[in-house]
């Protein structure tokens, strides 16, 4: 899996640059996740404007970041594609977790938490 982790001053940005988080890449994603969740009450901005197509082990794999994150700890999602996006309404899941369009969008919302 291609996964880009940056540590900022106020939040990780981790962004996904493979087209496909599914049952193949989200344990690789679940490991290297919950490796740099380190320190108070990570702020987590998760970039997934490359991916195209995602499945129930790749939700399942974002959801255990939810679980992993300390308590203060805020998870966003950035720049979700139609696609994914319908994945996550489907699921429901656009009730849970915070969708924003794009990365500054996700880190506004994020720093203002």
């Amino acid at each position: 899996m291609n996964l880009t982790i940056e540590p900022r001053e106020s939040h990780i940005l981790a962004r996904i640059e493979d087209a496909r988080l599914d049952a193949l890449s989200a344990p690789d994603f679940k490991a290297r996740m919950s490796g740099a969740l380190t320190g108070t009450a990570p702020k987590v901005v998760l970039d997934l404007s490359p991916v195209a197509f995602i499945d129930s082990a790749g939700l399942a794999s974002i959801l255990s970041l939810v679980k992993g994150l300390p308590e203060g700890g805020d998870l966003r999602i950035a720049g979700a594609r139609d696609a994914v996006r319908a994945v996550f309404r489907l699921t429901r899941l656009d009730k849970v977790l915070a969708l924003h369009d794009t990365v500054e969008d996700a880190v506004a919302a994020a720093e203002a938490r």
